[in-house]
């Protein structure tokens, strides 16, 4: 008889659930959400643009870090010697909303140059330093804000060294494929 009961009881509280779902979500037509990111920089030894380009599906962004890779950045002002550093960088993501036509992401993403830079995960471990008889670029830059990302439309932060940070939501159906274009080139 108490089974009886709970079978109704269960099915109201989860239709109930679903009604507590954001309308904005794309999953409610089939789609899921990926977040492109990039990470560039000029290269040291041959000036063209270097970096990193990921994609990530929105619900593995909550609470990961992502590190990018160590790079060697330089600066040539006029008439002084060359400046060397070493760009260490991450993002993270602690939380997402769906809003209409995109997401929201509270987003931090940290630059620091300097000297002398390691990166020590779990099975990995690799360091890079400039020699201290050249001269070494020092510059820090720290963002942490709510960003609305319309679906498509590309999220842009330059910063000092021709470092440029880049950001695009996109969905995606049911089959892969890409519903809307993230002008984010590939490296």
């Amino acid at each position: 008889m108490k089974v009886l009961f709970l079978v109704p009881l269960a099915g109201m509280l989860l239709s109930g659930c679903a009604m507590w779902r954001n309308p904005n979500d794309p999953s409610r037509d089939r789609q899921s959400v990926v977040v492109v990111n990039s990470m560039t920089w000029p290269n040291a030894a041959s000036g063209k643009t270097d970096g990193t380009r990921t994609v990530w599906p929105l619900p593995q962004l909550v609470n990961h870090e992502e590190i990018f890779p160590l790079a060697q950045l330089k600066n040539c002002p006029e008439a002084l010697p060359c400046a060397w550093g070493v760009l260490s960088a991450s993002r993270s993501v602690t939380r997402y909303n769906f809003l209409p036509g995109g997401i929201s992401l509270d987003l931090a993403v940290n630059v620091d140059v300097h000297r002398r830079q390691q990166d020590r995960r779990r099975n990995f471990h690799t360091s890079i330093a400039v020699p201290a008889d050249v001269p070494a670029i020092s510059y820090q830059h720290v963002l942490q804000e709510t960003v609305s990302l319309p679906y498509g439309k590309v999220y842009r932060i330059d910063m000092d060294h021709g470092i440029t940070y880049r950001l695009c939501a996109q969905r995606v159906d049911e089959t892969g494929k890409a519903l809307d274009k993230c002008e984010i080139p590939y490296i």
